[in-house]
């Protein structure tokens, strides 16, 4: 029974990354034929490091159901380093 329910859980950990969406940057989306637009995404939230905003956009990404995204990070000019974050989305 223990090792069924290893392997239950091994298979939902795959299968949830598996899902993951994939970052891109503006190079690979102008060369991508197959993929379509899904619009823009916003986080709505000020952000202290490009890997926390990452983390948010992949995340907000995985909720829109897009199979890539390509982040625009805006560092705002008196904001004391924060960043504003927001992404195209692909499917």
């Amino acid at each position: 029974m223990k090792n069924i329910m290893i392997a239950i859980i091994a298979t939902l950990l795959v299968s949830a990354s598996a899902q993951a969406a994939i970052k891109i940057d503006g190079r690979q989306a102008r060369n991508m034929d197959d993929v379509h637009s899904l619009g823009v995404i916003y986080i709505n939230h000020n952000i202290a490091t490009e890997q926390e905003a990452d983390r948010a956009l992949s995340q907000e990404s995985d909720a829109q159901g897009a199979k890539y995204f390509q982040p625009i990070l805006v560092h705002e000019p008196g904001s004391d380093g924060l960043i504003h974050a927001s992404a195209a989305l692909y499917r």
